[in-house]
């Protein structure tokens, strides 16, 4: 016999990836609710207003978020390097399987939060030269109008009342209601600050409010409250906790009160002290005028029987004697002056009188003008009958000019350097030099024969006139046999 076999237990059910990521998670949820895990922040980033950062020991990193509604809550900023405290809730994110710590609180290990969160913010305005002492404006001595903004009903608005009215009584105060401490404090102060400095009109500005707790000071550790004190345009006072709180308004603000009273004080002097003030600047600039008065005195006995003044007595007497000449030449110009306005008047009149006479001109231009066409007309006409004369006598001229007779061949001799023509071989010898005048120029020669005188015989032109030829000519200027 066999013994049976014993059967093989069952497989477990298999279950789909979403269906073990959801078990998974809803586990996690449930049995890691409210958990506090503490490590280093390895990186951290801010998108869509979500924080993404990692928490890291010596061997081990965990994934982590926090919400925005969350992180506006942080009043610190986280960065890489802090070690923190995570309070938060296990949880699987199903898209990448990825397990993480989703966190409803961050606190910074070793110092505090708030205390994390006041270096922070003032590093970071003190880099921005918010603390500069160069940026701090002076307080007025004595203002007429006071802005203070506080709770109505706390014990600061009360301390600077009684000191204002106990220094200096009469004074305008304007208060602007606001909470100074919890949750929507540091907005009311902020808008405060802002809306006195767009009314304007107010000689300085507190900002006010008791001791308290870190906590309760923290409205005026914010960046909102620190950049509206930055921004105003009255002068500002922080005036906010006891002697020993600072807080980041009293680093921005122009000056810092250690307490309420101490803010009223700086702010309004005593009357008696100005009064005391004004009555002791009184005496001591009556010593001082009288003096120097006294010592002014002297100097102008010592100028007076100086030679310098008496010199310039002279210069004086010497300046008043020039006036008086002057005003004397001034007055005979003056009496001179009718006498030739009457004469400018005198011909003034003997113009007018004369005005018909040039009222003639005109006529008389109009005249002369025809006058003058018509002359010029007959210049013309006689010129010109004058002009054809003269042509006419040219062309006579022309005819008889020995010129027109050189231009038909004919030529004139000279004796060299004689201004009379040779008639006669007989005035000349052989060897002298003549001049020989023809129609384009003069030829120089030498005398070399002499001949008889010319025949001449009278023979009819063509034309019917008679005209003298003369005969062949011998050698030039034969000698006669």
């Amino acid at each position: 016999m066999f013994p049976s076999p014993v059967p093989a237990p069952a497989p477990p059910r298999p279950y789909s990836v979403s269906e073990l990521l959801a078990e998974v998670g809803q586990s996690l949820r449930t049995s890691w609710r409210d958990i506090s895990v503490v490590g280093e922040i390895s990186r951290w980033e801010i998108r869509g207003g979500h924080g993404y950062f990692s928490l890291k020991d010596r061997s081990g990193c965990l994934s982590a978020i926090i919400f925005a509604s969350d992180l506006r809550r942080v009043p610190f900023q986280p960065r890489a390097g802090q070690e923190i405290v995570v309070r938060g809730s296990l949880d699987l994110w199903a898209p990448q399987g990825k397990f993480q710590i989703k966190a409803v609180g961050i606190e910074p290990v070793g110092a505090g939060a708030l205390q994390l969160a006041f270096e922070q913010l003032k590093e970071k305005l003190a880099a921005e030269g918010l603390f500069e002492k160069s940026r701090k404006r002076p307080i007025p001595m004595l203002p007429n109008r006071i802005a203070i903004v506080t709770s109505p009903d706390g014990a600061a608005i009360r301390d600077i009342l009684n000191v204002v009215r106990r220094r200096f009584d009469g004074l305008s105060i304007t208060i602007y209601p606001a909470r100074v401490q919890g949750s929507g404090a540091a907005a009311e102060i902020a808008e405060g600050i802002r809306a006195f400095s767009k009314q304007g009109g107010f000689d300085v500005l507190i900002v006010a409010r008791g001791g308290g707790s870190a906590e309760d000071l923290a409205a005026f550790n914010d960046e909102r409250v620190a950049r509206a004190l930055a921004a105003s345009r009255i002068p500002t006072i922080s005036a906010v906790g006891h002697e020993t709180d600072w807080t980041i308004s009293d680093f921005v603000a122009d000056l810092r009160a250690a307490t309420p009273s101490a803010a009223a004080e700086q702010v309004v002097a005593k009357k008696e002290e100005l009064r005391r003030r004004v009555t002791g600047a009184g005496s001591r600039i009556r010593r001082a005028m009288t003096v120097f008065l006294s010592g002014r005195r002297g100097d102008l006995a010592k100028l007076s029987r100086a030679e310098g003044l008496l010199a310039f007595r002279y210069r004086l007497r010497e300046k008043r004697e020039r006036v008086i000449q002057s005003r004397a030449a001034l007055a005979s110009t003056l009496e001179r002056r009718p006498a030739e306005y009457a004469g400018r008047v005198a011909r003034a009149l003997e113009a007018l009188r004369a005005f018909p006479r040039r009222a003639e001109l005109a006529r008389k231009r109009d005249g002369v003008e025809s006058r003058q066409s018509h002359l010029a007309r007959a210049m013309a006409r006689t010129i010109e009958r004058g002009r054809g004369r003269l042509s006419g006598a040219a062309d006579k001229l022309q005819l008889v000019s020995p010129l027109a007779v050189l231009a038909r061949g004919y030529a004139v001799a000279y004796r060299e350097g004689g201004s009379s023509p040779l008639l006669s071989p007989s005035e000349v010898r052989i060897g002298d030099r003549i001049r020989v005048r023809v129609s384009e120029g003069q030829i120089s020669a030498v005398v070399g024969e002499r001949g008889s005188a010319l025949r001449r015989r009278r023979t009819a032109d063509p034309a019917g006139e008679s005209v003298t030829r003369f005969g062949a000519l011998g050698p030039l200027f034969e000698e006669d046999e």
